[in-house]
């Protein structure tokens, strides 16, 4: 009996596209004003333009990117204001997502988070920018993704490809670090006793701690 494969048409093109920009953003491999230049990526990722502008289109209407009318499209430079509302959404829905991965988190998955937490440490500790922004927000899908709910991941990825561009102002030499135990710590600590409050305390440690250090590392203009 063979197997029929399903054939690659242009819309799987556009998806992977979609994910794979999406995934930039969230890992801070755009910086905000940086220009998503059609050609450019197109060459890059060896695809004709349509289907990058397709998912570029996808992306700005989700206002991870921006385009104004005649202009390019663009990465959003956002003010304080604006990044404190999207970190206080953040907050009450990756507490939601934290509150139920704990029901359904198993020893591997608390492991695994060690060991990512682990990899990010040794990229902040090099003062690598990439690798400890991508494994940072490894970290919290791990986690997130335990919850078990789909639907309030795709809002919270959301939210961090609208964020994700401004942290690459909090990781620039010298990098900002927690006092004492690291918030990231802490929540596997929680999570090895199976303790709601403390994941919920220390998911709520890290937004805010680092969102403050953010807040004092903008640019002037966007403050």
């Amino acid at each position: 009996m063979t197997t029929r494969s399903t054939p690659f048409t242009r819309e799987n093109i556009t998806t992977l596209i979609y994910r794979r920009l999406k995934n930039a953003l969230m890992t801070g491999g755009y910086k905000p004003g940086d220009v998503m230049l059609l050609r450019i990526i197109s060459e890059e990722l060896g695809v004709s333009q349509t289907p990058v502008r397709e998912a570029l289109l996808q992306l700005v209407s989700e206002r991870a990117l921006n385009m104004e009318r005649g202009k390019s499209i663009t990465v959003p430079i956002f003010d304080k204001k604006r990044l404190q509302d999207l970190r206080a959404i953040r907050l009450k829905l990756e507490v939601m997502a934290a509150e139920y991965a704990v029901k359904n988190i198993t020893d591997a998955d608390i492991d695994e988070l060690a060991a990512i937490h682990n990899r990010m440490m040794q990229c902040k500790l090099n003062e690598e920018r990439e690798g400890t922004l991508l494994h940072n927000f490894e970290f919290h899908s791990t986690l997130y993704a335990a919850s078990q709910m789909p639907d309030l991941i795709a809002i919270i990825e959301g939210l961090w490809a609208q964020t994700g561009p401004s942290l690459t102002y909090l990781y620039r030499p010298p990098f900002a670090h927690s006092q004492g135990d690291h918030p990231h710590l802490l929540v596997i600590a929680a999570l090895k006793n199976r303790h709601t409050e403390g994941v919920v305390a220390a998911i709520m440690d890290d937004v805010n701690q680092y969102g403050l250090a953010l807040m004092q590392r903008l640019p002037e203009e966007m403050t």
